[in-house]
């Protein structure tokens, strides 16, 4: 079962001259605690019932074929941002992109090399490598930017900054046997604070 702990807001100061649009957007930030599962792989949160208009991310999303482990294991991308695909190994790889049952994108890469795939829309997209067939991970692609990577080997903390103020749901992706599971808790974003959320799963 999953708890949720809304912890008091921390009110932030914006001075005069900075664009208007700050006077109205909040952060996000919080932690995920796993009492079970693999930390060993990443999980994503990402909200919910986020409204037009929001600022498109220009940098490219990167994804790594490292010791025969697709690196991070779930990646989040806004959709419009390219994806690059480098391997790391000191053997070859290949990227393999299925949405459902339909192939997508097909390539074999050498040592060093990188593959560039645009995702053609939003959704879940599973990644394989066909050379190596223990390798695997997954794409996500949103319409907005509010999302973050909780790397549980490093720090289960995230932040989500400039977020409209509202209500919305968060929403956990962890992968639990092979499929993608959701975890969604009802979160309000105030203008002006920090707002701080703990997620036990």
């Amino acid at each position: 079962m999953k708890r949720l702990i809304i912890v008091t807001s921390l009110i932030l100061y914006f001075g005069v001259g900075l664009p208007a649009a700050n006077l109205h957007t909040g952060t996000l930030t919080g932690k995920i605690e796993l009492t079970k599962g693999r930390k060993g792989e990443n999980s994503i949160v990402y909200l919910k019932g986020v409204k037009e208009p929001f600022v498109s991310l220009d940098q490219v999303a990167k994804m790594d074929q490292k010791g025969k482990t697709f690196v991070p294991h779930l990646l989040p991308v806004q959709k419009g941002q390219e994806v690059i695909f480098k391997d790391s190994d000191a053997f070859s790889h290949n990227v393999h992109i299925y949405w459902g049952k339909r192939s997508l994108f097909n390539q074999v890469q050498g040592p060093g090399q990188s593959s560039e795939w645009l995702p053609p829309r939003t959704g879940e997209y599973l990644v394989l490598c066909d050379i190596h067939r223990e390798m695997s991970a997954f794409v996500l692609v949103f319409e907005h930017p509010f999302f973050a990577v909780v790397d549980h080997q490093v720090s289960e903390e995230f932040t989500i900054e400039n977020i409209p103020a509202g209500t919305y749901t968060l929403v956990v992706v962890r992968e639990e046997r092979g499929d993608l599971k959701e975890y969604e808790q009802e979160i309000t974003v105030k203008a002006n604070e920090v707002n701080t959320v703990i997620i036990e799963l």
